[in-house]
Order: structure tokens, then C-alpha cells, then sequence
């Protein structure tokens, strides 16, 4: 498993990461499957595990550090804080007070079993947030602490959020994560421009870029509950044939969809969502797909032919949000 440099923070982090969120929605009350998955990325040469404090209410970030035992020092743990589930467990409010994220800061250590994180996030935060200087204040004091290697921003829950990308940018923050894939290559591509770290999910466009999930229906444990049914019915059926070409060149769309966001410049690691041993082993495999720039040229070309149209769609369904 290759790796890449997460922006300027001196951070490395392997090209395919491990999302903690679909392990607990899928396995809720099986964490020992989630332990043996986790165990089973590394010894892929995976080093990169993608967490925060409200998937599971917690839980997530237990398992990741009961897993992890005494080789912590081996991988690189980003996590998130801003949601405060210890108030309202059901439905989590957001919360920014400095001293509630420092509280939420010392849980996450202690249910990681680590006295630092490497990248430490805020999780979701509106552009109020993100313009309040003792908020970057604090996150800074962090890293000149010791407890933060890296500091950045969280984007979401959807795709969008194109303001509050580059204002956490031209704030200073070291690193994005956010939505970017084939279909929704905006606004990505735009904080793409920006030489800083890029950690990139939903890589498989709420599965319409993964055949092995097909046919897609709602469910509610997974990103694609934010989608309207009738766009993901769009989607897939204007992958088919890609799906196609996949196939001819001995790929699983799912691959080629995870080396196509590889082949883009800055970007750090990509955080598919795996719910089983087969996938982790497959979307592995795709650090090894090396696209020419034949390929990404056409790829570049059918998104315009056939996702521009979905990918404003998109923007425009996630306003509700805000």
C-alpha cells in the first residue's frame, strides 16, 4: 500500500483509508468483526483510520482503540469533535464551546487509548464556526500542546459546503475532509487547487460506482439516505456502460473509481466505505491501479457527457442543510 503525504502537516497516511462509520452501522453489536477488519487493513499496509466521536455515540472510537492495542504508533488516527451526543444521545446537537470540545477532546483519548490524535477535526461546522478566531485559537494551541499533530475541518454531512471549504482554507486549517468522486466532482475540485491535506469520501458516489451494490434502495445506515431515489436511479443507469469499459480493462467499477480520485493531484487518502472483508480487499487493491492520462482524460469526458447535470443536482439538494 502506497502513501502520500497528508498536505504540508508531515503526516503520511496510505492511499486507502478505513472509515469507522459503516463498521458500527453495520456491525452494530459485533465489534469483534470490526477488529478483525481492522487488523486485517494493516496487514494490507493500511495506515489510515478515519473516526469521530459521535459515530456509535462512541463506539467507534472503542473498538479502533481496543483494536489498535499497543500499536498505536503504527497508524495514523483522524477523528472528530463538534456534535455533542453525552446531552442527547438520540439526536446530537452540534456544540463548539471551547470548553465542551476540550471535554469531548479528553473523551475521545481516553475511549482511543492515546494521549494524541493525529488529525483532529471539526466535525461539520457552519461558516459561524469557522470565522470564529478562538476556535482556530484553540485548535492551534492543540498542536503546540502536543495533542494535535494535524488540525482541519470536516465537511458535511453532504456535498456542497463550497464557502465554508475555502474559508476553512484561507482560515489555515492543514486539512479537508469532504465528498469528491466521479459524479460529484464539485466543488472538490475546486479545493483540490489548494496544496493541503485532502482526505476524500464517498468515493463511490453513495454506491452507484460500486456494481457490487446494486441494485441501490434507501437505507438508512448509509450516506445514500441523503440522495433522492430518483437520482440514484439516474446515476446508475448512466454508469452501465462504464461499468462496461470497466470490465474490459479486468477492473471492478468500484476500482476504477477509487484509482480514478487517486490520479488527482493533492489528494491524500481516499475513505471508501467497506462493510465486509471482500471489499476492504478489492478497494486495496485500487493503490495499485496507475491510470494513464489517456483514461483520466475520458473519464473527465464522460462526466461531462453524463454526471454534470447530477452533479448540480446535488449542490442543490444538500442547501437544506445549511
Amino acid at each position: 500500500m502506497l502513501t502520500r503525504d497528508l498536505g504540508l502537516t508531515g503526516v503520511k497516511v496510505s492511499e486507502i483509508g478505513v472509515g469507522m462509520w459503516t463498521l458500527v452501522t453495520d456491525w452494530w453489536g459485533q465489534p469483534e468483526k470490526a477488529q478483525q477488519l481492522i487488523k486485517r487493513a494493516m496487514e494490507l499496509g493500511i495506515n489510515f483510520f478515519d473516526t469521530a466521536d459521535m459515530y456509535g455515540n462512541g463506539k467507534a472510537e472503542e473498538i479502533l482503540g481496543k483494536s489498535l492495542g499497543s500499536k498505536r504508533d503504527q497508524v495514523v488516527i483522524l477523528t472528530k469533535i463538534g456534535y455533542d451526543f453525552y446531552s442527547s444521545p438520540e439526536k446530537p446537537k452540534q456544540n463548539f464551546d471551547i470548553d465542551y470540545l476540550r471535554f469531548a477532546l479528553k473523551k475521545s483519548m481516553e475511549r482511543l487509548s492515546t494521549d494524541y490524535i493525529d488529525v483532529l477535526m471539526i466535525h461539520n461546522p457552519k461558516m459561524i464556526h469557522l470565522t470564529r478566531k478562538e476556535l482556530l485559537d484553540f485548535m492551534h494551541s492543540l498542536k503546540s500542546e502536543g495533542i494535535a499533530r494535524a488540525i482541519g475541518v470536516a465537511l458535511g454531512p453532504t456535498l456542497g459546503w463550497e464557502e465554508e471549504g475555502l474559508k476553512a482554507i484561507n482560515m489555515g486549517y492543514e486539512a479537508l475532509e469532504h465528498i469528491l468522486n466521479l459524479i460529484e466532482l464539485y466543488p472538490g475540485l475546486n479545493f483540490l487547487k489548494y496544496n493541503i491535506g485532502h482526505v476524500v469520501r464517498v468515493p463511490h458516489a453513495s454506491d452507484v460506482l460500486n456494481e457490487d451494490k446494486w441494485p441501490l434502495r434507501y437505507d438508512p445506515k448509509l450516506h445514500r439516505h441523503f440522495k433522492d431515489q430518483r437520482w440514484i436511479d439516474k446515476a446508475v443507469e448512466r454508469t452501465r456502460d462504464l461499468k462496461s469499459i470497466a470490465d474490459k480493462k479486468g477492473l471492478k467499477l468500484s476500482q476504477l473509481a477509487l484509482g480514478f480520485v487517486l490520479s488527482l493531484k493533492n489528494v491524500s487518502s481516499v475513505i471508501p466505505n467497506i462493510t465486509t472483508m471482500n471489499e476492504l480487499e478489492n478497494f486495496a487493491k485500487s493503490s495499485e491501479i496507475l491510470l494513464e492520462k489517456a483514461d483520466v482524460e475520458f473519464l473527465f469526458d464522460y462526466y461531462e457527457r453524463n454526471y454534470r447535470d447530477l452533479n448540480q443536482e446535488s449542490i442543490r439538494e444538500t442547501i437544506i442543510y445549511k
